[in-house]
């Protein structure tokens, strides 16, 4: 994969469910090509040995099939790219039914919208199919930090479960104390996503064949709405010029503008931003990452182009993180 494979370039931000549909769109196409050229070479009675110097001695009412042979050498390269992506999508396709993170997605995004379970946190832990023990970590950690009501006793019950199947708990002091000091609070108005917006429907039933056999029974496809994340939120509001309580705080400098003779009053521009660099200082992750570009995108109206750089201290991915959240438990003590 590179920049001239069209397909990645399309759809390296895509979600899964997106990318495989799209991999099953063209690889129909690819065969509906390839049928048209065999269909026209039986139709003229030709067997599909011929060579394009014979092709070129038949009546010029062959036109159509001298040009779709001639277009050849383009469709074994897409078909070439087809196989690849097939592969790929097949190896991700194992991994998400293996660990079923279709449902841990379905539940994550209800967990932060606050919509109803359709099966219990601690059913979810307890159950031998359901995942790793790090994937039941991560999932009670969001349930955790987006509740507000868990008892001691639950919060036993939890902590016991997680034990019994191997979990380390460092993760869970870190963010216990964290929750203490920590102003922030997740609400439906700070996320929305999954709840009734979340559809589950039954993907694919297709066969998509290339030696490998690509069937997505048993996987749910999630369509959720967009929405944007906290680090999206706060560029919107730096750039659009908004007022939020996560940004209010901000300090803002601006060497064009004339120092003003009341500190409590700092002049600011009257024109929103159309670039932006972010910069987080500790963990990243992709993410973060696509959903601002996706943002720039959205706005990318008019005319005017937004342009957004992001950076961090490092990516992380979601194993990378628990670690870090491990250590910063441990070192609690």
């Amino acid at each position: 994969m590179g920049p001239k494979d069209v397909f990645w370039a399309s759809h390296k931000g895509s979600p899964f469910p997106t990318v495989a549909e799209a991999v099953q769109e063209k690889l129909e196409s690819y065969r509906t090509e390839e049928e048209e050229i065999k269909r026209l070479k039986i139709a003229m009675g030709l067997d599909g040995d011929i060579s394009d110097e014979s092709l070129s001695l038949i009546p010029d009412n062959t036109a159509k099939l001298t040009s779709a042979v001639s277009s050849l050498p383009e469709l074994l390269e897409k078909k070439r790219l087809i196989d690849v992506h097939t592969t790929i999508a097949t190896a991700i396709l194992e991994h998400i039914k293996t660990r079923k993170l279709d449902v841990y997605f379905e539940l994550e995004e209800k967990i932060m919208s606050k919509a109803a379970l359709d099966k219990s946190i601690i059913e979810v832990i307890t159950d031998p199919e359901a995942g790793t023990p790090e994937d039941k970590l991560r999932l009670f950690l969001i349930f955790y930090m987006c509740s507000s009501g868990i008892s001691d006793v639950e919060m036993d019950q939890y902590s016991v479960a997680l034990k019994d199947i191997g979990c380390d708990l460092a993760p869970l002091q870190y963010l216990k104390r964290w929750k203490a000091f920590s102003t922030a609070t997740m609400s439906p108005s700070h996320y929305s996503g999954g709840g009734t917006s979340t559809k589950t429907i039954s993907m694919f039933s297709k066969l998509m064949s290339q030696g490998s056999q690509f069937v997505m029974e048993g996987v749910k496809n999630l369509v959720v709405k967009k929405h944007n994340l906290p680090v999206t939120r706060m560029v919107d509001s730096l750039m659009e010029l908004k007022s939020m309580q996560e940004t209010d705080d901000f300090r803002y400098l601006d060497p064009k503008l004339l120092r003003p003779s009341d500190p409590n009053q700092i002049p600011r521009s009257r024109y929103p931003f159309n670039e932006a660099i972010v910069f987080v200082v500790g963990g990243g992750n992709y993410i973060e990452y696509q959903n601002l570009v996706d943002y720039a995108k959205s706005r990318n109206i008019g005319g005017s182009v937004r342009k957004i750089i992001y950076g961090c201290t490092d990516i992380q991915n979601a194993s990378q993180f628990m670690k870090q959240l491990s250590k910063l438990g441990c070192d609690l003590g």
